[in-house]
């Protein structure tokens, strides 16, 4: 996963809140990331059960089919991210279908695109995890929203 050097720390991922309809897809990155120290995942299949979840659970990291089975698109769910955290969470959007993902919205996170490496992109999310803590997201969410 992450090779660290002798007296290197690997700093662990927060927790997670993947939002997938495909189960088999969901349980490897969630037990991926796991593995590489996030702080907690939970998993959602529809977007209404990750919106009744992002009302109880605050994660760092959102990772997002954009293409669920119920019809709605993960950006719905950056939004009510925005309005409901003082701090945004990393947003992943996971697609077969990048060029349907509106510019302004793809531009607030990072894209998966399918079928992607669950280590690989865990490894990625870590080194934009540290890149997102020191930026200001929710500006950029709010500003790209309002377009």
């Amino acid at each position: 996963m992450n090779a660290a050097t002798p007296g290197q720390v690997t700093p662990g991922l927060g927790p997670v809140l993947i939002v997938e309809d495909d189960v088999l897809q969901a349980d490897l990155l969630a037990t991926t990331l796991v593995n590489a120290g996030a702080g907690e995942v939970r998993c959602c299949t529809t977007a209404a059960a990750a919106l009744d979840e992002l009302k109880r659970f605050s994660p760092e990291i959102l990772v997002l089919d954009v293409h669920l089975a119920d019809n709605h698109d993960g950006w719905l769910m950056v939004e009510l991210a925005q309005h409901l955290f003082l701090r945004m969470p990393l947003v992943v959007f996971a697609t077969g279908s990048p060029e349907r993902i509106p510019a302004a919205i793809r531009d607030l996170g990072m894209l998966a695109i399918k079928p992607y490496d669950a280590v690989a992109l865990v490894e990625a999310i870590r080194v934009r995890a540290l890149k997102h803590a020191r930026t200001d997201w929710r500006g950029r969410l709010r500003r790209a929203l309002r377009r």
